[in-house]
């Protein structure tokens, strides 16, 4: 599986001038007759049944094709012409560099012997999931634009919290996205930053297990996002513009365009909503939750030469929004705000070296800051009688990220190798105030944290600062295939420069698979060494020495955070039945040092990195698909995962409270025992309907007797249970819960070009009540969405 952590790549066809993507390929050739004659006008398809994609070309007059930005799948080939015979070719698309295909029709009676060998399951040794084009389109969801998370808990091993984030295995975000090939490491929810719009998505693809060497930062989980593109645009031009409506006085709006001429193509899309319930609240009530978001992606294709392609990507994003409150807060007039503003440039060129070899250069750069003001200034010497409460808190910062990347890549028949260097800087700047108007939180005036209460003269906390960590990192990988055996090799160094230190890191990975064609069987095994640098958000704070001398600590020096190390494994089996029906189970296990989490700062949706000093982690991933019969379509995702943490904890403002000796284990909340997703869909005739139901064991929570008689948290109570580990004993967690959603919609033709799709999710259907954590440490208190009815209008042209 290929993909570069940056931008562009493309290739481009001697014959026939068009590109791809650094997350995608390129598949054209020529259909001819028997006699060996261009055949002009014929029909070629492109399918892939598991993702439910279909891409279709006419031949021009010489019998030449070509189908764009292709993602990396497993594809059947037809091509037919009125006269002529259907002709049939099973493909595999793998990386960027061209696939040249000749076709050839009989004349029309002559027997045609058609061979489809792909089948339904990649033979690659790793473990991933392709999500389908319907799942992206049509995903339940309030704001269709801010949709993707929601997607990924379609994928085995995610585990659902609050606004949108979520724990993958076990680990908090090591999760990283790769659009057309460049990293986004930054953390994508709606608490820190803008979500990504799904309608900018052409294809997606979450890789858990085999991670190729090509992958650094935060490759714990790789979703590989290939944007849409203008190229090959049926017409030159088409779009579409969506308009949405939901409960909470909830609006959303968006524009989609793109086009194409004979050496170039473009794609543009913007959204925007607003909602009285824009984050999931602390509490029933929903208080002090309005928030608005913005959000525009635009993509250029230039196909300079019949060997060079050039690719300029521009978006950006601002969400504004109110920090929700307790019950406290709201009744003492508190309305803190937050802002989160992000722009990103992206350019790349790829000169194709021959038919099997390419070198592909990419820079980027992405800015985002976020604000959050105060309900007004607060002056030294204040006193507990303002808005805001318990605490006063003011953050303005900013985080960059700016790299580039070089690679080659090449090709011999089943074969592939690349090879690339690659370095990202991250320019942090933060600066952040707090003080504590509630005295009762701090009353011993040995504490750290005394000057900065009524009692201890009303001090404020200021912290300006500014860091710039950088990762500078090498990398080759080899994938081989000899009959039914698969093997992929990969070697990547890493040189993390952090503060105060730099750290090298040498990372192994390796995957086997062997496939049993005749019975539809694959096992793999793969092990991953992974470096996984710090959360760069509030990084600066969490790391200095100022906020290692607000604890008990204080006076020692701040010990270093360093990147996760992790030793990741897995041992997996692939069967499909019949044509339309498969099964993936996957057994995990990984190790770590260092192993990363985040201190949360009450309900403003600061958070500060923190690491224990080692995680053990183990789980069950299963995923069933049904193909496309008659109509019907469906998945069901299951996982179980057991994580577990080990004392001392550096970073933030916590970590260095007593917890027990080094060494002692506890429970993270990010452990959940069982987690269930099911989908079934219906489509026909422009009708689609679909059910996705989900359950979730729960999170481990915190002491429901700390809540006990407290108005802003009491009513939590009812939602935790008692259970007991075998290893640490009695442990709180979320009860269980069950949230089924119905989404249906129909699409009308208006002309031959243009169609108007109605459609409404239904979420939450039994209106279960429920929370996503409790009293936790590194998540706080948060509840889950009510019944809410959304509808939605589509109209494309």
């Amino acid at each position: 599986m290929n993909r570069l952590p940056l931008l562009l790549v493309a290739a481009t066809v001697p014959t026939l001038l068009s590109a791809a993507s650094s997350g995608s390929g390129l598949v054209s050739g020529t259909v001819k007759d028997e006699g060996g004659r261009p055949v002009a006008g014929a029909v070629v398809t492109l399918e892939n049944r598991v993702v439910g994609r279909l891409q279709t070309a006419r031949t021009d007059a010489q019998g030449r094709f070509s189908l764009f930005n292709v993602p990396f799948n497993d594809y059947h080939l037809e091509a037919s012409a009125p006269g002529l015979a259907t002709a049939h070719r099973d493909v595999a698309v793998r990386s960027t560099l061209p696939l040249q295909v000749a076709l050839s029709l009989p004349q029309a009676g002559a027997v045609v012997v058609v061979e489809e060998h792909a089948g339904i399951i990649e033979d690659h040794p790793s473990s991933h999931i392709d999500i389908d084009r319907a799942t992206i389109e049509q995903i339940p969801a309030v704001v269709q634009s801010r949709g993707m998370e929601s997607i990924l808990l379609a994928t085995p091993g995610f585990i659902q919290d609050e606004n949108g984030r979520f724990h993958f295995r076990g680990s908090h975000g090591q999760a990283m996205y790769v659009i057309d090939g460049v990293p986004v490491t930054d953390q994508m929810q709606a608490t820190f930053s803008n979500s990504l719009d799904p309608g900018q998505v052409e294809s997606m693809e979450v890789i858990t297990g085999g991670i190729s060497a090509e992958y650094g930062g935060k490759p714990g989980a790789v979703v590989n996002l290939t944007s849409k593109s203008g190229l090959g645009t049926p017409g030159g031009f088409e779009g579409n513009v969506t308009f949405g409506a939901a409960r909470f006085e909830t609006y959303e709006t968006g524009l989609s365009l793109r086009g194409s001429t004979d050496r170039s193509g473009w794609f543009v899309t913007a959204a925007g909503s607003r909602s009285d319930r824009f984050l999931d609240p602390v509490n029933f009530e929903n208080l002090h939750n309005q928030g608005s978001t913005g959000r525009i992606y635009t993509r250029f294709d230039w196909l300079l030469s019949d060997r060079d392609t050039l690719r300029l990507s521009v978006g950006g994003g601002a969400t504004q929004r109110d920090v929700v409150n307790l019950a406290s807060q709201e009744a003492r007039g508190q309305d803190q705000r937050a802002r989160n503003v992000d722009a990103n440039v992206s350019l790349g060129w790829t000169r194709l070296l021959g038919p099997d070899a390419s070198l592909e250069a990419t820079l980027f750069h992405r800015h985002s800051t976020a604000k959050l003001d105060p309900t007004a200034d607060l002056a030294p010497g204040f006193t507990g009688n303002g808005p805001d409460y318990p605490y006063w808190a003011r953050q303005d910062r900013s985080l960059d990220n700016q790299g580039a990347t070089v690679a080659y890549q090449a090709k011999k028949g089943d074969d592939s190798f690349k090879a690339g260097l690659q370095y990202v800087r991250y320019p942090i700047r933060e600066r952040f105030a707090f003080a504590i108007p509630d005295g009762s939180r701090v009353t011993d005036s040995g504490d750290p944290l005394y000057p900065y209460t009524p009692a201890g003269g009303g001090n404020i906390f200021r912290f300006d600062e500014g860091i710039a960590p950088s990762l500078a990192s090498a990398y080759v990988q080899q994938d081989l295939k000899s009959g039914n055996w698969n093997l992929a090799l990969g070697l990547r160094l890493d040189s993390y420069h952090g503060r105060g230190y730099v750290q090298n890191q040498l990372q192994p990975r390796v995957g086997v698979s062997r496939s049993f064609p005749d019975a539809g069987t694959l096992l793999r095994f793969s092990y991953d060494r992974l470096l996984i640098t710090p959360e760069n958000e509030n990084l600066a704070f969490s790391t200095s020495q100022a906020a290692w001398d607000l604890t008990s600590a204080a006076g020692t020096r701040v010990p270093q955070l360093r990147p996760e190390i992790q030793d990741s494994f897995l041992v997996g089996v692939e069967q499909q039945l019949g044509g339309i029906f498969k099964a993936s189970l996957d057994y995990w296990w990984k190790d770590s040092a260092n192993s990363a989490d985040n201190d949360q700062f009450l309900n403003t949706g600061v958070l500060f990195p923190t690491a224990a000093a080692k995680g053990a982690f183990h789980g069950m991933d299963l995923r069933l698909d049904l193909l496309e019969v008659r109509g019907w379509s469906g998945y069901l995702s299951a996982g179980t995962v057991r994580t577990i943490f080990r004392t001392p904890t550096v970073g933030g403002l916590s970590s260095a409270e007593a917890s027990g000796p080094a060494g002692t284990p506890y429970l993270i909340d990010h452990d959940e025992k069982l987690t269930l997703q099911l989908g079934v869909r219906y489509q026909s005739k422009g009708f689609f309907g679909q059910v996705i139901g989900r359950y979730d064991s729960g999170l481990v929570a915190g002491d429901p007797a700390e809540a006990a008689g407290n108005p802003d948290y009491a009513f939590g109570i009812p939602y935790v249970r008692v259970t007991n580990d075998s290893l640490v004993g009695p442990t709180w967690r979320i009860k269980p819960r069950t949230v089924w959603n119905l989404s249906a919609g129909r699409e009308f033709a208006t002309s031959a070009h243009t169609s108007l799709t109605l459609g409404a999710n239904l979420l939450n259907v039994f209106n279960e009540k429920g929370l996503y954590n409790f009293l936790s440490a590194f998540g706080g208190t948060h509840v889950i969405p009510p019944r809410t009815l959304a509808v939605n209008v589509k109209f494309k042209f």
